[in-house]
């Protein structure tokens, strides 16, 4: 699922149109769905994808739907899977993500990514935490991804930590 504001949707007394998309894995749009006015994706999450038998379906979705309801819906009406990104925008989550025994993971991934300028080191490691405490509904697996960013002209590094809770 993502959500995307249209390009060339603004008039002078509107704002852009904001639609929210349901894609499968080969990049095919299913459904969407427009955001009413003064609200945002989080409420039209679970209308978008009501209509649609999911069972067995795993569903992907950005940090904004990072969300109790969002998990619950999936799981218990709709008999799916889940696996949401889980960034600074849920501190509390994010923080008992990161506090998690990650030196104790035995799956472990490492990448190398040349191109655009820069070199990119990835390293994903995945814990089961069924019996960790973690609290978010039906939460089984958690998979964190840190990034190493090196600039290949100046040499500067950054690094970024992004975690996902898939059921």
């Amino acid at each position: 699922m993502d959500g995307k504001s249209a390009r060339g949707s603004r008039t002078d007394d509107s704002p852009a149109a904001h639609l929210l998309a349901a894609i499968t894995g080969e990049g095919m749009t299913v459904t969407r769905l427009r955001v009413p006015k003064k609200t945002n994706e989080i409420t039209c999450f679970a209308d978008l994808l009501a209509p649609f038998d999911l069972q067995g379906v795993t569903v992907t979705a950005d940090a904004l739907h990072a969300q109790r309801d969002h998990a619950r819906f999936l799981v218990e009406q709709k008999q799916a899977r889940y696996a949401l990104t889980v960034k600074r925008n849920r501190p509390g989550l994010y923080e008992q993500l990161h506090a998690l025994p990650w030196q104790q993971a035995s799956a472990k991934y490492y990448d190398r990514t040349t191109g655009h300028g820069r070199t990119e080191d990835r390293v994903v490691t995945a814990l089961t935490v069924t019996d960790l405490g973690v609290d978010f509904p039906h939460a089984a697996q958690v998979a964190r991804v840190v990034r190493h960013r090196t600039r290949t002209k100046t040499g500067k590094r950054s690094r970024e930590t992004v975690s996902s809770s898939p059921t």
